[in-house]
């Protein structure tokens, strides 16, 4: 049987722009437990594979305060108000890199994730799109310094592999085109393969 916490109330502790911090007061369905839990409630989000015509990735390097870093990233952001997941990443892609689709181009929606569902009560929709191509300048917020980069697909498996690309959102995107786009035979027989060897190791 499942079993889940029963809020019995909670607390706005702060808002911002972009999310708000909620306090939870809940316990256990036999009352064996009472616990205080952080959360935060913030718009879904989205990331986008933008793809050129001479087989690049369009991606954007920034500098993260979490962990005063830079990261490899793909073009991406929170959700406006009614807007449709596919537009908000399209926006997003010619905001931060100034590119756009080809008229002929095609946009697949591969799904969504929980990002963090310990604290979060969102989902983080990705997808793919191409061919791009560089239409206008990028048009930034206040809080974002973006330089673009256009990687070879040739080597995003090495930079997924070597940790150059970190995010974890990011690696989310490319696992969901591997397993939505490419052949899901090929991509279970590889994750089964990768879980037997510790099983028998």
């Amino acid at each position: 049987m499942s079993i889940k916490w029963i809020c019995d109330k909670q607390n706005s502790l702060a808002r911002y722009p972009v999310l708000e911090v909620i306090e939870k007061t809940c316990h256990s369905f036999d009352y064996k437990k009472q616990n205080r839990f952080i959360t935060m409630k913030t718009g879904d989000w989205c990331n986008i594979i933008p793809i050129t015509s001479d087989g690049k990735v369009v991606m954007v390097k920034q500098f993260r305060i979490g962990i005063e870093d830079f990261t490899l990233e793909l073009p991406g952001g929170i959700i406006e108000a009614e807007e449709d997941f596919q537009a908000a990443a399209l926006r997003e892609l010619e905001e931060e890199t100034g590119f756009v689709p080809l008229n002929q181009a095609k946009c697949v929606n591969l799904g969504w994730s929980h990002p963090n569902p310990a604290l979060m009560n969102n989902r983080c929709h990705y997808l793919v799109v191409g061919p791009v191509e560089k239409k206008s300048i990028q048009n930034l917020d206040p809080g974002e310094m973006i330089e673009v980069l256009e990687v070879p697909i040739e080597e995003i498996p090495e930079k997924l592999s070597n940790g150059q690309i970190s995010h974890a959102l990011m690696l989310n995107n490319f696992f969901m085109i591997l397993l939505r786009l490419g052949s899901q035979e090929e991509a279970s027989r590889i994750l089964l393969r990768g879980l037997r060897q510790f099983a028998t190791s």
